[in-house]
């Protein structure tokens, strides 16, 4: 366990999408990824038995898991078997090209590691009419203070506290189950309490890869209420609004 800062781990969850599971299951095991450990992945099927494990070409582990309940907060719950502290918490219609994804971890282990590390930014704002939080796609452009986990790195240490019985986190957790969503917004929401740091948003050299999704939550019509509703209810249950804005990115092939 001496080594676990030196390798990384992705655990995508996945959900009645067999295709899209395979599409970016074979992009990540058919090239050689020196520093990728394990590939776990959350099996939300549930009532159906997941595949058998196996071992890629390359040496991979790749485990299937599967989920107690059907709960967004699955993808986050600690797993036992997990052997590196630089956790690649992913979606099954998303992945980042795989020289990408070593120069992602490398920042997370060099700037990053108190951070959520990954692609797509989004931003929690102020409103002027309502006094409230509102969550939009940065209209700024410069600045953000969210990244999502759909493909981020981060620290197996704050999946521990997500996970954990503190009565903040248990009534988080409650909430997205409540809500199904935004269960992205709460892990921003713990790593940024615990670290006072924001996150950091990464580009690699070529664009990463997501899916266009013909349904989904993010289709769903009050999807951004929904998660405006989410940033004021968790600032109301940690008694603060922890959320750091940012504005610098590390960009494969420039200066960091």
């Amino acid at each position: 366990m001496a080594d676990q800062i030196f390798n990384d781990s992705i655990a995508i969850s996945t959900f009645r999408r067999p295709k899209k599971l395979n599409d970016t299951l074979t992009v990540l095991i058919s090239t050689k990824i020196s520093l990728l450990l394990e590939i776990v992945v959350v099996w939300n099927n549930i009532g159906e038995t997941p595949p058998e494990s196996f071992i890629s070409e390359h040496g991979v582990k790749v485990r299937y898991r599967a989920s107690a309940r059907n709960s967004l907060n699955e993808k986050f719950i600690v797993d036992p078997a997990y052997q590196t502290r630089a956790i690649l918490l992913s979606d099954d219609d998303v992945y980042l090209q795989p020289s990408d994804l070593e120069f992602a971890f490398q920042m997370w282990r060099e700037f990053g590691q108190n951070r959520i590390t990954g692609v797509l930014a989004r931003c929690c704002s102020l409103s002027s009419s309502t006094k409230a939080w509102d969550y939009n796609f940065c209209e700024n452009g410069e600045f953000y203070n969210l990244v999502l986990t759909n493909l981020a790195f981060v620290d197996v240490a704050y999946l521990e506290y997500y996970s954990s019985q503190d009565a903040d986190m248990v009534q988080i957790r409650d909430y997205t189950d409540k809500v199904f969503n935004c269960e992205d917004l709460a892990l921003n929401f713990v790593v940024s309490r615990l670290t006072c740091s924001g996150p950091l948003l990464i580009r690699g050299h070529e664009a990463h890869v997501n899916y266009d999704p013909k349904s989904g939550l993010s289709r769903n019509p009050n999807h951004m209420d929904t998660r405006s509703k989410c940033l004021n209810e968790f600032s109301k249950i940690l008694g603060v609004m922890p959320l750091v804005e940012q504005s610098g990115r590390a960009v494969r092939g420039l200066d960091t």
